[in-house]
């Protein structure tokens, strides 16, 4: 076979691979994360936080919690999902700001894929020196769970690494 013919093949299989398979593999998985991005905004003077968690497992702790079966992303998703998932989420994720504890406000959440996206702020950060967190999402459920936070800071990127043995930590800037 010629090269060019040989590698176009390779390419084809490829993303048949990833179109069937990867979709049953993003449903079949055996990690347990969830990923918060924490990005500090001068100009409008709050931080802009985000928490991607896959939404089989949202769901199923918001269920555990003794809320109702979200169904999310369907037709016959709950009418109030989103309280739901603010109440479970605040519950789980603080943060201190310069040593001083700070609210946040759930601002709603999207589709990604097999997982979901919730978005959050803290209003009235005028500087950051200092932030700690602590966040259990997920911990109760699932004994390897990690929670990754991602800290952006005057072009300074942070990250903490949080698992049901340290769901707190600290980062200076």
């Amino acid at each position: 076979m010629p090269g060019g013919m040989y590698d176009d093949m390779l390419r084809y299989l490829f993303y048949i691979v990833i179109l069937i398979g990867w979709p049953a593999l993003a449903q079949a998985h055996v990690f347990y994360i969830s990923i918060t991005k924490v990005k500090w905004n001068a100009q409008h003077e709050r931080l802009d936080i985000s928490v991607r968690i896959f939404t089989d497992n949202l769901e199923e702790a918001v269920a555990e919690e003794g809320g109702p079966i979200l169904k999310l992303w369907t037709d016959k998703e709950h009418t109030e999902s989103d309280r739901f998932i603010a109440d479970y989420l605040k519950s789980r994720l603080h943060f201190r700001v310069n040593e001083k504890e700070v609210n946040l406000e759930y601002l709603g959440k999207a589709d990604a894929l097999d997982a979901t996206a919730c978005f959050f702020q803290i209003r009235g950060i005028k500087d950051v020196k200092k932030m700690d967190v602590g966040n259990s999402i997920l911990i109760d459920l699932y004994d390897t769970q990690a929670n990754v936070v991602r800290f952006e800071v005057k072009e300074e990127k942070k990250f903490i690494n949080l698992n049901k043995k340290s769901t707190r930590g600290a980062v200076d800037f």
